[in-house]
């Protein structure tokens, strides 16, 4: 999610008059941070027999790859701030996720939530934060995110993963720790 909230963003007017090659540095290093990091552990896992499926359905199993996803958020996020030198409000975005992903780890503990909601949850929250800043309206955009992530939802909750609280509860903190920190820095 947040390699196609870094594509969307960086396309953004505001953003044509820096370089290609930094917009590309932008997606690619969110992709390396955001997507292969947190990925290589549970696939090492998946091979030590730690982790039963690619899914982590079982709860328990879910620690570990939250916290390795955690570290890379929190890497991904020094590097929107430290390397791209970003605008605030989207580091925000970074700080927003990252927060998501930890809230979901203590969450976990507990109870299952569902970290699928979470992600479209912070890529709905982002574009709904970073639109309301820059006084931008894209109302196909903002139907297409929620329409996207009713189907999302309703996969969960078909493929018995998640009950519809579990798909809810995602998306709302997913939505919050994202949105709140874009509106707030």
């Amino acid at each position: 999610m947040p390699t196609y909230g870094m594509a969307m963003l960086i396309n953004v007017e505001v953003f044509d008059v820096i370089p290609f090659i930094w917009r590309l540095i932008a997606v690619v290093g969110t992709f390396i941070f955001t997507g292969l990091m947190p990925a290589a552990p549970i696939l090492l896992m998946m091979r030590k027999g730690e982790v039963s499926d690619l899914f982590i359905s079982k709860r328990e199993q879910r620690t570990m790859p939250y916290l390795f996803s955690f570290l890379s958020y929190v890497f991904w996020t020094l590097f929107l701030l430290r390397v791209l030198k970003l605008p605030m409000f989207m580091v925000a975005i970074g700080i927003g996720t990252t927060l998501s992903i930890l809230l979901i780890t203590f969450i976990n503990l507990k109870w299952k939530i569902s970290a699928h909601l979470s992600g479209i949850g912070g890529l709905a929250g982002g574009v709904f934060g970073v639109c309301y800043r820059m006084a931008y309206n894209p109302v196909w955009l903002f139907v297409l995110i929620l329409a996207i992530s009713a189907l999302v939802a309703i996969a969960r909750m078909e493929l018995k993963a998640h009950t519809p609280f579990q798909t809810l509860a995602g998306f709302a903190l997913g939505f919050l720790t994202v949105f709140i920190p874009c509106m707030l820095l």
